[in-house]
């Protein structure tokens, strides 16, 4: 038996062997750690808990899940009653994560929400906190939570980018291209995990690192489209897997493997690796990963006609999705089970499989999944006979490919006649675009109008007028849709009334502009997501007055009407609306029915800020305010028309309205003025938006500490200064500093005093080596130099001994610091190898001082 008391340098080697061991050789660790645990008796305390604690980490590393669990509920339990936190907040991170991996979601959640806790309440180490967070984001994503999911990835890379773990960071900005891809956000996902690689290849050879990477690379490229790069890079991450000798790693490969095959319809090349990905999972009771390819399977079967076992496969993989809780692999498996029922023309049953996958798609926030869904309720309700419908989900089909694909082109702004793409996220850059594209449309279209015939004039007209309105409309609804909803819905009360279809006809146009005033109101108010303070709520009731002003002086029956409606279409039965508190009948007839018919569209629309109403919830409320906000007859006469019947029925799509040239002319002056305004406003929040990111991009590659660049502005000048050299044939020389003694001023004086002591040196550092090029702090105690040329040894020494004696005079009079230096293309030809060869000298020097003390610096 070891005595941990008489040999304490003896069992910290033995954890620390255990511990590296874990990730290079599995078994050899388990075996190693079962030794220590029997060699150190319990009445050592915390060091036998310890010992038990990397006994639980080597069975979880050999996938022995059961009894990783069993031996790590009882660690933290014991060290809860120690009063030991740190330890017990690392057990119940590992214990989180191998429940995750047995598919227990709410177990996983509830222990890694405890060790995230238990850090808060301690102060302990970044890492055990990064890690929790970590393992909790990808419990939420199995739920089917990915906004949360994102949330606590950044905050875990936030941690491991303070701690200087690279390691740590590779993990996160893993996990976040995962989570962007489940977004659609695939160009952003692709950049996310390029970065992660980019990262891994500035460390030591890590298969446990890398093929995660790759694996998710695949992923993306497969959901973008490519399912050729997906199969090219999954083969590479299949065979780091099974260098690895990971068996989780190795399933998850040969499950994405397959998939890919059948994604570029290959199945016979898919069978093998889904059903080894299926043993390999039931082998290590990783049910995340038995789910997968069962569905897999499933889908297999499905293609190739084998719908028995399809069927089989597909039930057992919705049954364990069930069980555990997973989201993600129920979408999955309702899908293929709706082509499944529909293949056997049982529509049926086909349809409640879809329609429920389509609403977990929907809660997940999968936009693909929710395209497929539509896609194949399509295909049902066309077999059904219904047509309608199927056309419904065919549109949803269509709506849901724009957002994923010209969204990641920039939103490039259409033609306005056939679409305004404006999105929240770039909207003042994007309303700029189609401002400017909007005022240019409106001449070339005021100057055709003035040689076409008379009859082509009016329907050029119509267009214009209606266009504009949409133009406000886009603004805050991106499909067009809400204002062509109120125009149906208020001519159909109106035929309800006993007006003519012409009538009828007029008002469906002219209520599609109730709106138009919009396009006076700045984003700042009209996009903010939270609630309007008393001045923004005033400036937004504006767009009634600009609305008015816009239409008012027309000649014709639609300009009149439009105007009054554009005017009155907030006011309120009781008197209480605006802008000019009419009330009851004061209130123009058109002004009530469009109120009653836009509040009804709104409140069954979904907005981001609110969740849609059923058609019964929303005819509730408007009873509700029946005689206070509303025209109490024509709520009676309204509701059974708006809640039965569909207005698309009553009128001919979008027809025409003449207008007189005149009329059109106004609308044009009225708006060229107010795009002018707002052209103006959006230009200079162009501007202030500009200097902003140009503020933010300066922040994220300074250091927050010492001032210098950080490792991502190393990286990107790296790059530019190695891309020139070696174009241009020049020298380049990296030299890597170390600061020696960092830690011991830490826990002799203070984390504050270790601050001061790392600005003074990296103030000396830019002093002596800023002459002869350029200092960055990579992290930590890390200092690095790129330089132009090769300045020599001497020159290298006699700036650090400058640097060494300027620290010293400051008040820190132990401060030396270790250097060592790598120079293109003698020593090395890469970054990596530049950096890392530099590194390894530097620390030979380090090594080298401390066998024997004042050695000097050697490069």
């Amino acid at each position: 038996m070891i005595d941990p008391a008489a040999h304490p340098d003896a069992i910290e080697s033995v954890w620390n062997t255990i511990v590296t061991r874990l990730s290079d050789d599995p078994p050899a660790a388990l075996a190693q750690a079962q030794a220590c645990v029997l060699q150190v008796p319990p009445l050592h305390g915390r060091k036998a808990l310890f010992s038990r604690f990397l006994l639980g980490r080597a069975q979880q590393a050999n996938m022995l899940l059961d009894e990783a669990r069993e031996t790590l509920l009882a660690v933290a339990r014991e060290a809860e009653e120690l009063g030991d936190s740190s330890l017990e907040a690392q057990a119940r991170t590992h214990l989180g994560k191998v429940l995750l991996d047995l598919g227990e979601f709410g177990g996983a959640g509830e222990e890694l929400r405890r060790a995230v806790v238990l850090t808060e309440h301690t102060g302990g180490p970044a890492g055990i906190r990064a890690a929790a967070l970590n393992h909790l984001a990808a419990v939420n994503h199995q739920q089917g939570h990915t906004s949360t999911a994102l949330g606590l990835l950044n905050e875990a890379l936030t941690l491991r980018e303070l701690e200087g773990d690279v390691t740590g960071q590779i993990q996160c900005l893993t996990n976040i291209g995962i989570t962007q891809m489940w977004f659609g956000q695939y160009g952003e996902a692709i950049r996310t995990l390029t970065s992660a690689y980019t990262l891994y290849q500035t460390q030591p050879m890590n298969l446990q690192l890398e093929t995660p990477i790759l694996h998710n690379l695949a992923n993306v490229h497969s959901a973008n489209g490519d399912p050729r790069l997906a199969i090219e890079v999954m083969q590479t991450a299949y065979q780091s897997a099974v260098t690895s000798k990971n068996a989780r790693f190795q399933a998850m490969a040969s499950l994405n493997l397959g998939m890919f095959f059948l994604e570029a319809g290959h199945p016979d090349q898919a069978r093998a690796p889904l059903q080894s990905a299926l043993q390999l999972s039931q082998k290590s009771v990783n049910q995340v990963i038995e789910m997968h390819a069962l569905d897999g399977l499933g889908t297999l079967y499905l293609q190739v006609g084998e719908l028995e076992q399809a069927h089989g496969a597909l039930q057992a993989a919705l049954n364990l999705a069930l069980k555990t809780g997973s989201k993600q692999a129920e979408l999955e498996a309702r899908l293929q089970l709706g082509k499944l029922y529909l293949r056997q023309n049982d529509l049926a049953v086909a349809r409640q499989e879809l329609e429920a996958g389509l609403q977990l798609a929907t809660e997940v926030q999968s936009v693909k999944e929710q395209g497929t869904a539509h896609e194949v309720l399509a295909e049902v309700f066309q077999h059904s006979g219904n047509l309608e419908l199927s056309l419904m989900h065919t549109r949803e089909v269509l709506r849901i490919e724009r957002e994923l694909f010209n969204a990641e082109r920039d939103r490039q702004t259409r033609n306005l006649s056939i679409q305004f793409e404006v999105t929240r996220a770039r909207h003042e850059m994007e309303m700029y675009r189609v401002r400017t594209d909007l005022e240019r449309q409106g001449r070339e279209a005021a100057e055709k109008i003035v040689w076409e015939r008379t009859a082509e004039l009016a329907q050029a007209q119509q267009e214009v007028v209606t266009r504009l309105a949409m133009a406000a409309e886009y603004r805050d609804d991106t499909t067009g849709e809400h204002t062509r909803r109120v125009g149906r819905a208020a001519a159909s009360i109106a035929l309800a009334l006993g007006w003519s279809k012409e009538q009828a006809g007029v008002l469906s146009v002219a209520a599609r502009l109730h709106d138009v005033g919009k396009i006076g109101i700045p984003d700042s108010v009209l996009l903010k997501a939270g609630k309007l303070d008393a001045n923004e709520y005033r400036q937004m009731q504006t767009h009634t007055f600009i609305g008015s002003r816009i239409l008012s002086g027309g000649r014709s029956e639609l300009l009149r009407m439009a105007e009054e409606i554009a005017r009155t279409h907030h006011e309120r039965w009781d008197g209480g609306g605006y802008p000019e508190g009419l009330e009851g009948e004061q209130i123009p007839l058109t002004g009530r029915i469009v109120a009653l018919a836009d509040v009804f569209d709104a409140l069954t629309q979904a907005r981001p800020y609110k969740t849609a109403w059923t058609p019964e919830q929303a005819a509730e409320e408007i009873a509700r305010q029946r005689g206070t906000h509303f025209d109490p007859t024509l709520v009676d006469l309204a509701l059974p028309i708006l809640t039965q019947h569909d207005p698309r029925d009553v009128l001919v799509e979008d027809e025409l309205i003449p207008l007189t040239q005149e009329d059109t002319n106004h609308v044009l002056t009225v708006f060229e003025e107010l795009l002018v305004e707002r052209t103006r406003e959006l230009e200079q929040a162009r501007q202030a938006a500009v200097q902003a990111a140009e503020r933010m991009a300066s922040l994220a590659r300074t250091d927050s500490l010492t001032g210098l660049g950080n490792r991502r502005a190393f990286d990107i000048r790296m790059d530019q200064m190695l891309e020139r050299a070696s174009r241009e044939g020049l020298e380049l020389t990296v030299a890597a500093l170390d600061l020696d003694g960092l830690k011991a001023v830490n826990d002799r004086s203070g984390h504050a005093h270790g601050d001061a002591f790392l600005q003074a040196f990296a103030s000396a550092f830019k002093k002596w080596f800023g002459t002869l090029g350029e200092v960055y702090r990579l992290g930590g105690d890390e200092f690095v130099v790129l330089i132009p040329g090769n300045p020599g040894t001497e020159a290298l020494h006699k700036a650090l001994e400058g640097a060494q004696r300027e620290v010293k005079h400051v008040g820190f009079p132990v401060a030396t610091a270790s250097l060592g230096s790598a120079a293109f293309p003698g020593d090395a030809r890469t970054a990596g190898d530049l950096l890392h060869l530099s590194d390894q000298r530097m620390y030979e020097v380090k090594l080298a001082r401390r066998e024997k003390r004042g050695a000097s610096n050697s490069i």
